[in-house]
């Protein structure tokens, strides 16, 4: 699977040392984030579509737009939205976050500690990986508003358009009290 976003792309959104482990994981990290959060939300013929022309460099512009957000006017409003990448740079991240602080060798797992570094705690790892989570889950948000009113620009998108997600809906912020 080519990856979308590069590790160059992550440094534009989050700060993550340079280092040899951390420039080779990164790619696994935005293939999972792909295939197991974007494409369900986009479908399988966007995002292929996408993917191919990526790989091929022949980009639309409709599709550029959407990888890396913009602006656009839709009832005579303009509106922002992120992108895709940046939601995928997110997704992955979240998945970087909880997986780098171990070390998978031939004896086993292990978390390296030193006498100049302290390890932090399970709790704020899973804080750290639940944020950028919900972080993409918003960004996505906005893509998928931003598909819905120009589905006209994305045949594709028109064909499996649905609002993806529990994230993605009209009720955010409403509460429903059961038992009354």
């Amino acid at each position: 699977m080519i990856a979308l976003v590069t590790k160059a792309d992550l440094d534009s959104y989050k700060y993550v040392a340079d280092s040899v482990k951390n420039a080779t994981s990164w790619p696994q990290f935005v293939s999972e984030a792909q295939l197991l959060d974007v494409k369900v939300q986009i479908g399988d013929p966007l995002f292929n579509e996408i993917v191919d022309q990526f790989t091929s460099g022949t980009l639309t512009v409709d599709n550029d737009t959407l990888l890396d957000g913009g602006t656009y006017t839709y009832l005579t409003y303009t509106y922002s939205f992120q992108g895709l990448k940046a939601a995928i740079i997110y997704y992955a991240f979240a998945r970087f976050t909880n997986r780098t602080t171990f070390n998978y060798t031939a004896a086993g797992i292990v978390q390296k500690e030193s006498d100049f570094s302290t390890p932090v705690t399970d709790k704020i790892i899973q804080r750290m990986e639940t944020e950028s989570r919900l972080t993409a889950d918003a960004i996505m948000c906005e893509v998928v508003l931003y598909l819905n009113r120009n589905y006209l620009l994305y045949p594709l998108w028109a064909h499996f358009m649905r609002c993806s997600g529990n994230f993605c809906n009209d009720n955010r912020g409403v509460f429903k009290v059961i038992g009354d």
